[in-house]
């Protein structure tokens, strides 16, 4: 995903995966109706100390080999900002629109800093405050096999071209002769007919891009671009 900001006011947050200690988020992917309505998720604290949440949602495209995001239209949710203290939870209900099995949204949910505490004279106004990012997708994902793969100056590219939505693993590349490399992030998202390009690995002569979906392992070959 884009990097959004993470130095803010002298605080540091932490991208952290849904399942984190800190809060726990179910569920991590958020299915939400086709044709629109109500979807939800839980925020529950394992924290010892109470803490303020805030909850954002953005409409996800992909352009120019890279995630968009902007402020989500058409989606309502309740609460955006809530308190949470130690061992509670808190259900967010969202409502999405008619996106006729096309609609994907990023949801950001924050740790707010809490005003309340000081830090002691002298130390440094440091404090780590997390931040998770869940995926939410109104329609079915796409056939794993629809990935095609390409290696140019500017990097490798991976284009879907399925009508769904997917979700990709252990990426590595392979030579003719056997040897691999790993490449990307753990995860990479593909929306539906869209590219992601991922910086070109530093060594040359990769024939094969290898992925996994849903624990099953793919392999497509790639094509090289000059």
């Amino acid at each position: 995903m884009k990097r959004l900001t993470l130095l803010l006011l002298g605080a540091a947050w932490q991208v952290l995966p849904a399942s984190s200690q800190g809060l726990a988020i179910a569920p991590i992917m958020i299915d939400a109706p086709a044709g629109g309505g109500a979807t939800s998720l839980t925020v529950s604290s394992g924290l010892e100390h109470d803490v303020t949440v805030q909850v954002r949602v953005f409409d996800w495209t992909q352009k120019g080999g890279e995630d968009q995001l902007s402020p989500a239209r058409g989606v309502r949710f309740a609460p955006e900002i809530f308190a949470l203290s130690p061992g509670s939870s808190q259900v967010i209900r969202m409502s999405v629109p008619d996106t006729d099995g096309q609609g994907a949204w990023r949801v950001i949910v924050d740790e707010l800093p809490n005003q309340k505490a000081s830090a002691p004279e002298g130390a440094a106004q440091l404090s780590i405050r997390l931040r998770y990012v869940l995926a939410m997708f109104a329609g079915k994902p796409g056939a794993p096999q629809a990935v095609q793969a390409s290696l140019a100056g500017d990097g490798l590219r991976l284009h879907n071209e399925s009508a769904g939505w997917l979700k990709l693993h252990n990426l590595s590349l392979e030579t003719e002769s056997g040897d691999a490399a790993t490449t990307g992030p753990g995860i990479v998202y593909l929306l539906p007919g869209s590219q992601i390009s991922i910086p070109p690995p530093e060594a040359a002569g990769f024939s094969t891009l290898n992925y996994s979906v849903e624990g099953q392992a793919y392999a497509t070959r790639l094509r090289q671009v000059r």
